[in-house]
């Protein structure tokens, strides 16, 4: 089953999908950043932190994908947040051409703050949304993501 045509992007006669979910991630990031404020740092370091946090990433090469960043970006944002204090880098003792991540222990206090500051940004983004309505774009979004694999 298909829902859009090419009319639809061709004339523009409508927003896209892509483009909405491309304006509520921005909102989402927003808000995030918005919150995170009081602790002096942005929504794109925040998912670093808690990619490390979560032992999800170790090194910087998966970091990079992760965020679908270059490592140029890696790189500066790795940099802002060890001149914070946050992070460490470490060279990987089997491959020196690897480098570890780690959060200092300032950067590991700082996670501590982080999950009720998810709670407020993720409660003023669905404000408008009912509890029900909340649950169904969940459902939905989780559906979409599953099918390629990175849920």
């Amino acid at each position: 089953m298909t829902y859009f045509t090419l009319d639809d992007i061709v004339n523009g006669s409508n927003v896209t999908l892509g483009h909405l979910i491309h304006r509520l991630n921005q909102y989402k990031d927003k808000l995030l950043t918005q919150h995170l404020a009081p602790l002096d740092i942005t929504a794109q370091q925040f998912k670093v932190m808690l990619l490390l946090y979560r032992d999800k990433i170790k090194v910087c090469k998966d970091l990079s994908q992760e965020l679908c960043i270059d490592a140029g970006a890696t790189t500066r944002m790795i940099d802002r947040l060890e001149k914070k204090g946050l992070l460490i880098r470490l060279r990987d003792k089997q491959d020196r051409r690897r480098i570890q991540l780690r959060l200092t222990d300032q950067g590991l206090d700082l996670c501590q703050e982080f999950p009720q500051l998810i709670v407020d940004a993720l409660n003023e983004l669905t404000e408008d949304l009912s509890n029900d309505e909340v649950h169904q774009l969940e459902i939905l979004i989780q559906r979409i993501v599953a099918k390629n694999g990175t849920l």
